[in-house]
């Protein structure tokens, strides 16, 4: 399910757009910039690919934060619907109502919600739907979530508490997350303009002084040479990237 899940994403991503316009804005820039012919088009596939990896990781980075900031409310209302008495089945079976007003129509777990709920109409253990759900999004804290919950029910524990736990936790990993991004937002502009910097310096000379770069286009020996520098500019590009990047 999770493969199928990310070949979909993926999928969509390439459909989109504005990834198609923006590599072919790239391709335009590579050709003039790098290559100054035509027939740099070639580069054209590794350029869309690049440009689908990239919007994937983003997207997939703002869906991530969105299902953990969605789950966590969801939690609060598990915790809610547990504390005025009902059972976690019948907690369960209200959530989509609930998600619903809160994010929309369009949130990212009430399909996972929804999937939940049948499972529980086809008289599978609550243990089992969650499970799946957390599978289904295979996030680590739903993951765990899941497992705790799973233990806490089938030994008889306070899964209420263990609940409120997970909400908290998340809770705070996403201030924490916040905070952090906040404090490098200037390392992060940094990196931009450093990134478009050598860009502007080959256009300037371009335009200006043509004559000191020309050596540079239409000979093997300037393609070459031209190609390993783009190829240095995409990996530091990378790199620099990683670097003002903070996983969790």
């Amino acid at each position: 399910m999770v493969k199928k899940e990310r070949f979909a994403k993926y999928r969509q991503t390439i459909k989109d757009p504005r990834v198609i316009a923006v590599a072919i804005v790239l391709m335009v820039l590579i050709a003039w910039l790098f290559y100054r012919s035509i027939y740099a088009i070639v580069l054209f596939p590794v350029v869309f690919m690049a440009c689908v990896y990239y919007f994937h990781e983003v997207n997939s980075e703002k869906r991530r934060e969105k299902v953990l900031s969605e789950f966590r409310e969801m939690l609060k209302v598990i915790s809610s619907e547990l504390k005025s008495g009902h059972s976690l089945e019948n907690a369960i079976m209200a959530l989509d109502k609930e998600i619903a007003n809160l994010f929309g129509e369009k949130s990212e777990i009430l399909p996972g919600i929804k999937a939940m709920q049948q499972m529980l109409r086809l008289q599978k253990s609550v243990e089992t739907a969650i499970s799946e759900f957390a599978h289904y999004y295979n996030y680590e804290e739903i993951v765990n979530f899941a497992y705790t919950l799973s233990y806490a029910k089938r030994l008889g524990g306070n899964y209420i508490k263990n609940i409120e736990n997970a909400a908290l936790k998340i809770e705070k990993r996403l201030e924490i997350k916040q905070d952090i991004n906040t404090q490098l937002a200037e390392k992060q502009f940094e990196m931009k303009i450093m990134g478009v910097m050598p860009l502007g310096i080959l256009v300037y000379i371009g335009l200006t002084s043509y004559e000191f770069i020309e050596p540079l286009y239409h000979n093997i020996v300037g393609i070459l040479v031209m190609s390993v520098s783009l190829v240095l500019y995409v990996a530091c590009l990378y790199i620099a990237k990683r670097i003002v990047t903070i996983e969790y």
